[in-house]
Order: C-alpha cells, then structure tokens, then sequence
C-alpha cells in the first residue's frame, strides 16, 4: 500500500497553456512536482492493491537488477534513457480482460466473444514468454482464472480497469545500459481516451465516457513492478508510437495531430516532447493510418506500420487503386523510401497485404446494448469499415501473434503469416489467432497487449 500511495514516482501531471507553442522548456520543466493525491485519488491507488498480495507468490515480479538512481524529475532521454524496440527482450506482456460495467456498451453479447478472443491471444503470447492479465477484483478475475486454468504461463492480476485496451493506456519501457546491464523504467503517458474531453467538447464521438480506471492502471502496472514512473506532459496512446530501439520513432500526422490530442502543441512540439520522454534522435511522421480507424482513435501507426528490426519496417498495403487505402499506402511508403533513420540507414520496406475491407454486419451491431451511445460510448453501426491490418501484431520473445480473419480474408490470412514469416526469420515463429470479435472495436493484437522490457 504505502509504495503506491507514498511513492516518490508520483506526480502531477503537466497542464501546458492553451496557446500552441513549438518551444518547449528545458527537460526538467516538463516533469510535474511531487503530487498531493485527493482523497478519492487515494482510493483508487488504494483498490488497486487488491488482491495483489495474493498473485505475488506465483507471479515473476522482477525489479531492475541495476540500482543506479533514477531521477524522475528530469527527463528520460537527459538520464540516457531510450524506448527499445518491440523485438528486443521482454519480461512479460501485459493485458487487460476486458470485463467491467462498461462492457455491454463497447462489445457484442456482454464482452463474451470477445473475452474468448483475449483468452486464445493470450494463450499464444504465452507460449513464448509470461503474460500478465488484470483484471477487475471479484468476479471478473475469477472468470479470467478460469478462463486461463490451462495456461500455467498466464498470470490473473487484480486491479480495477475499464476496459482492455492495454497498449494505449499501458505505460511505455524506456531503458538505459548501466554498467554493461539494462536499467529498465516506464513512461506513464496522460492518456485520455483518444482524446475523449477534446471531441465531446466539439461535439464528435469519444470511445466511452470515463477512463478513470485505465489511467490509473497504467501507473500500476509500473510500480507493482518496482519501476520509476515518468510521467509524460502529453495526451498519447501507446498505440500511435513505434519504435526501433536506436533512436528513432514511427508515428502518423492523422493520430498525434487531431485536434482533440494535445491542441496547445504544433508538430515540433509534439515532436520535442517525445523525443525527451523516450530518447529519441528521430521521428518519422506518416501521413494517415488505416481506412476505418479514422473516427475515434484516429489513424494510430500501430495499424500501419512497425519495426521489424531496425532499419526494416512492416507497412499494410492494398493494391486496388479504387480502394482508398491504397492511397493511403502509397503517401506513406513515398514518405519511408525519402527518409532514413537514426543512425541514417536508408529504410527497408517490407509490403504486409491486407486482407480485403472488412465491415460490421447487423448481427454484430446489434450485440452492443442499444442504450451504448446515449451513454457516451461510440457508435458500433452495421456497414461501417473496420481497419483490418495484420500490422497490428505483437512481437513476443522468439514469436510474432498476428491477426486472422478467416471468411473472405482467409487467403489473405495465409499470405500474411508467410510473408511476416520471411520478415521477421528463422529466430521467430509466427502463428495466427482469430480476432474478428476485438476488429469489432476497431483495434486488434496489438492494441490489447504492451511489452515489459527485460531489464539485466
């Protein structure tokens, strides 16, 4: 209780002027002071304990090997911290079940089919490396214990969270070598919902109408683990970032520039934050994202493009010159093949076909309780696109999980899983699971997972 509530990592979060501004201040100025936690504040950190005394004797809770001091009122990148990229070492994945009172309104039938698709995700991330799963104290983690009484590599975590969307409200590792050893930290981003409170003020539709919960798991997950919290100055989704491990950053105009983001900030701005926050030399601005990810979180990278390894990347691509997304391929690769990287390595593009447009059917719009939008949640609607990619994979320790759609998209499937395959080597194996039921909620594989950075 008292490392949460008492913990010198905690603090409050920066509340820049309204005005845009491209200069920020000096790196120490963008870490907040030392927080004075309100009493409901405290309530939350206090919950979010439960039921952590009774996983810790089964669950691998590793802290930094390295005891060189970390000083979470500066900036990351000033401490020589850097984000690594997903295909480095990890010491888990952690997800979140997707079982709150929140849950009628964002998925079909309650959140039953699409708790089965976590379940089968899970399983196989856990066979390369331990998945860590929280889920909300009481039933839902009994329903998630027994969900995975088969898979002794998962973990059940109690901590209070809204919904499952890890990458985006998980925080991101950074690390640093000291002494010839990895020092591993975490990047607790201001997450507000896609930026929920900028598009209910301009009228436009947000993912739900509280996330709470999330915000405050994202710091959990940091120091239950012993990690030093930094907090970021920046609304951000984990989801609209990728990394290659050397300094160099992926990300797409569409996402970090919406209006709803981070409205005090130009592009440079934006830009200087992250490079501060997760050491970064470099960072690439795509265009757009994927065609159907455009309303609510808005064109995230994680759907378009990835480091394979550096100075190769992943980049979904359609061929039918009618289907707007191949315009959308097109900019963004125009944009890849005229840049270089960190270290100045002209960029390896590697094509990751997508599988044909896929859109919600009636059948699964009228699974969400009818009463989602009034509520504040967003429209789930037949006919609608959906942004299937099998970009939105996650990288484990030895193996690659990618997305599956089967029906019409089943050759598609095939060709996806060989030509990751190739991509990534004999040093990986890739297998594909079924997740049409988290596409439903416009996200997929790796929307609902985040690495923890091995550090040693």
């Amino acid at each position: 209780m008292q490392c949460l509530l008492a913990s010198p990592f905690l603090q409050v979060r920066y509340h820049a002027a309204t005005e845009r501004s491209t200069v920020l201040p000096k790196s120490q100025a963008l870490v907040g002071r030392p927080l004075h936690l309100s009493q409901s504040r405290q309530n939350i950190l206090r919950n979010q304990t439960l039921g952590l005394d009774r996983v810790r004797a089964s669950s691998r809770f590793v802290v930094n090997a390295v005891k060189a001091e970390v000083d979470t009122s500066k900036s990351p990148k000033s401490q020589g911290f850097t984000m690594p990229g997903e295909f480095e070492p990890h010491e888990g994945c952690w997800m979140g079940w997707p079982e709150s009172d929140d849950s009628r309104y964002l998925w079909r039938e309650g959140g039953e089919p699409a708790r089965q698709a976590y379940a089968n995700v899970a399983k196989a991330i856990s066979q390369f490396e331990p998945l860590y799963m929280l889920a909300n104290p009481g039933e839902a983690a009994a329903n998630a214990r027994k969900a995975f009484a088969d898979a002794p590599n998962v973990t059940v975590l109690e901590v209070p969270i809204n919904d499952g969307w890890t990458r985006d409200w998980g925080p991101s590792c950074v690390a640093r070598e000291v002494d010839g050893k990895r020092q591993v930290a975490g990047v607790h981003w201001d997450y507000d919902c896609y930026g929920a409170p900028g598009k209910i003020a301009a009228g436009r539709p947000a993912m739900m109408p509280n996330w709470d919960k999330d915000f405050e798991a994202g710091r959990t997950l940091l120091t239950m683990n012993g990690l030093p919290v930094f907090e970021a100055p920046i609304h951000l989704e984990g989801g609209s970032i990728h990394s290659d491990g050397q300094g160099t950053l992926v990300v797409t105009e569409e996402c970090l520039l919406d209006p709803s983001r981070n409205p005090h900030l130009d592009k440079a701005g934006i830009e200087n934050v992250l490079k501060e926050y997760l050491g970064l030399e470099k960072v690439i601005w795509l265009w757009r994202g994927m065609e159907g990810d455009t309303e609510v979180v808005n064109g995230h990278v994680d759907n378009m493009c990835c480091f394979i390894r550096p100075g190769v990347v992943a980049l979904a691509w359609c061929d039918n010159e009618d289907d707007p997304q191949h315009e959308v391929g097109v900019r963004n690769l125009e944009i890849l093949n005229s840049t270089t990287d960190a270290k100045g390595r002209k960029l390896e593009v590697v094509k990751v076909h997508c599988p044909p447009p896929l859109f919600r059917t009636y059948k699964e719009a009228a699974g969400v309780d009818p009463e989602h939008i009034t509520k504040g949640y967003c429209p789930r609607l037949p006919g609608v696109r959906m942004p299937a990619t099998y970009i939105n994979h996650y990288c484990a320790n030895g193996g690659v999980v990618v997305p599956q759609f089967g029906g019409a998209a089943a050759e598609m499937d095939a060709r996806a899983i060989e030509t990751l395959q190739e991509a990534y080597g004999p040093g990986y194996k890739v297998v594909g699971v079924r997740s049409r039921e988290v596409l439903l909620n416009a996200g997929n594989i790796h929307c609902i997972t985040q690495q923890w950075v091995k550090a040693g």
